[in-house]
């Protein structure tokens, strides 16, 4: 069995322009999250990422996120802070000329990554509940530990 490299964290990563990068990710810290950028993320999560990375990856530091998923009960009533992270998801994606991006939710990665229950999907921003409720403890369809949800707007 592996240990824990690391926890509870939320990435986006994505191919564009980062000229304008650092002013459009402060509307993520309007929700109370930090960011990071590549540059300040550890090795060892970039490395744990690497096959899932695009071009430009920001983590959303925000260690009580994947605790919203425990008390999610309904797909089409999700908690509030993922109500806002969809709004400034999307916002960010058209100032930014995003057409794609992944938003990648860790609960827990191991040492070894082939002992991850990782879920892969694809959405469309309408279908981002539909998406992350992959993750709620409610959820009795699938069982995942992290998500790479690819949304397409």
């Amino acid at each position: 069995m592996s240990y824990s490299i690391f926890d509870c964290s939320q990435f986006i990563t994505f191919n564009c322009d980062e000229e304008i990068l650092k002013k459009e990710v402060a509307r993520f810290e309007r929700l109370g999250i930090k960011v990071l950028l590549k540059e300040e993320l550890t090795e060892k999560k970039q490395a744990y990422l690497k096959p899932f990375l695009q071009k430009t990856v920001i983590e959303l530091f925000d260690q009580e996120f994947v605790g919203l998923f425990e008390d999610w009960e309904e797909e089409g009533n999700p908690p509030i802070e993922i109500i806002n992270l969809k709004t400034e998801t999307a916002e960010f994606c058209s100032q930014m000329d995003i057409k794609s991006l992944k938003l990648i939710i860790i609960s827990c990665a191991s040492e070894n990554i082939e002992e991850d229950t990782i879920i892969s999907k694809t959405v469309h921003i309408d279908q981002f509940y539909a998406g992350l409720f992959v993750l709620s403890k409610w959820n009795f369809k699938e069982v995942a530990d992290n998500l790479i949800l690819t949304i397409n707007l």
